[in-house]
């Protein structure tokens, strides 16, 4: 291929319109096609990136670590100064494309049965929501960046949690991608993690939720948002509302007496987690081989998964000791002090004096100090004595402001109905037979 110049490269962007398509029960809310002539639409079976593939010969494959844009183009025919103009013309800020990043993958098409295989179009899938294609035919290159269509669509899942069972593993029954249903159990976890221990739940615990989810050229990719939940945990019903105000002075999830889920705790310093040893006055240390209270809870996770501030505070200490490795301490208030050991390393920027808010990443699980295993002990001071936070009982939050509350009831009435109507339809637990014997 020869050299191309580049003084007339022309960069398009071309921005395909973003589908918002909200469906909700009894009502649905989509865009009406308008009716076409027959002979307007020529339908393209094998198109995709807006190329019909039947046309070209067409290589698919991945970017491989320690690659450049030569690995991508040398093999089909271009040479490197148009390799070197077009890598610079797609750091334009038009396009964004600095680096291309290993794993991400590329189509290239060439003329059919052409066994030079000289490039004519390249596609470059950045992310899920768009991709970059590179036209060789012309006198100068072409270089486009496109959005994907998306959409979001009301959803409802619901269930019981059976004996030995949890969430995720209730919430994997009803989809076919696990990223979609670890998607959905992190955004209930999200929504509850002041009021449900995820890690006590009982056989018979319930649940309906109605969210939205995002879709990529048709395919589920993500939760957008929890619109309205139900969450019943020992007998005690839950109901979670997103709300944000006609002013947008109030946002968030609050209950049906307008009170907001969030507490000062969360209830775990960690998502995805199981625990592996509780707060125990007399437990086996599985290292130093006697008998002494274990003054935390363990949770056990990969090295590296981020561990969470359970609540807004200060950092009194960030450090390392024989027995706890390295570890952070907060204290929250004149009463509550919390202790996160073993880990991995710190997150940057905490140190001693930083103020850090709830949720936010301040360590990494690890096996540091005397741990068998990766984990985080997670330790709970309440007026400089160690409890197990697990058995605390903390308030409910205050109710929303007066003048907003009679907006925020009419908003739920309609969305409370639907999950009453919906909680009626869900069956009791009871344990079989076999469950029994």
């Amino acid at each position: 291929m020869g050299r191309r110049g580049f003084s007339k490269i022309r960069l398009i962007v071309q921005v395909v319109s973003l589908l918002l398509i909200i469906t909700s029960c009894g009502e649905t809310k989509t865009v009406e096609k308008p009716e076409l002539k027959p002979d307007t639409i020529a339908v393209v079976e094998n198109e995709r990136f807006g190329f019909d593939l039947d046309e070209y010969d067409v290589y698919l494959d991945t970017v491989r670590n320690g690659w450049t844009w030569g690995n991508i183009l040398l093999p089909y025919k271009v040479d490197q100064y148009t390799i070197n103009t077009t890598a610079l013309a797609a750091k334009d800020s038009t396009i964004g494309l600095k680096y291309i990043l290993a794993g991400k993958p590329f189509t290239i098409l060439t003329k059919k049965g052409d066994t030079s295989r000289a490039v004519q179009h390249m596609i470059y899938e950045p992310d899920v929501f768009s991709y970059i294609t590179f036209d060789f035919t012309q006198d100068s290159v072409e270089i486009e960046k496109k959005e994907r269509p998306t959409s979001i669509d009301r959803k409802m899942v619901s269930g019981v949690i059976h004996p030995n069972s949890n969430l995720s593993v209730e919430l994997g029954k009803s989809f076919d991608s696990y990223m979609m249903s670890a998607a959905v159990v992190d955004a209930i976890e999200g929504v509850y993690a002041w009021s449900v221990d995820f890690f006590k739940l009982q056989a018979g615990d319930r649940f309906v939720v109605y969210y939205d989810e995002k879709s990529v050229e048709g395919k589920p990719y993500a939760v957008e948002q929890i619109s309205h939940a139900w969450f019943e945990h020992r007998d005690d019903g839950m109901f979670a509302f997103h709300f944000t105000d006609s002013a947008g002075e109030v946002s968030g999830f609050y209950d049906h007496k307008g009170r907001e889920m969030k507490r000062p705790f969360l209830m775990s310093p960690v998502k995805f987690a199981r625990i592996s040893s509780s707060f125990n006055m007399n437990r086996f240390h599985p290292i130093y081989k006697t008998r002494k209270p274990h003054l935390g809870t363990d949770y056990a996770a990969p090295t590296g998964t981020p561990i969470l501030a359970t609540a807004d505070g200060t950092v009194s200490r960030a450090s390392r000791s024989r027995g706890n490795g390295i570890y952070v301490k907060l204290k929250h208030n004149k009463v509550y002090d919390t202790q996160y050991l073993h880990m991995s390393k710190i997150a940057d920027g905490i140190r001693p004096g930083v103020r850090v808010k709830q949720g936010q990443v301040i360590g990494y699980v690890g096996s540091t100090g005397a741990a068998t295993g990766p984990h985080v002990c997670y330790r709970f001071w309440k007026n400089g004595r160690q409890i197990n936070h697990r058995s605390e009982k903390f308030p409910k939050s205050e109710p929303m402001k007066e003048e907003v509350l009679p907006e925020y009831m009419k908003y739920i009435e309609p969305l409370k109905k639907q999950l009453d109507d919906e909680i009626k339809t869900l069956k009791d637990y009871t344990p079989d037979e076999n469950e029994n014997s």
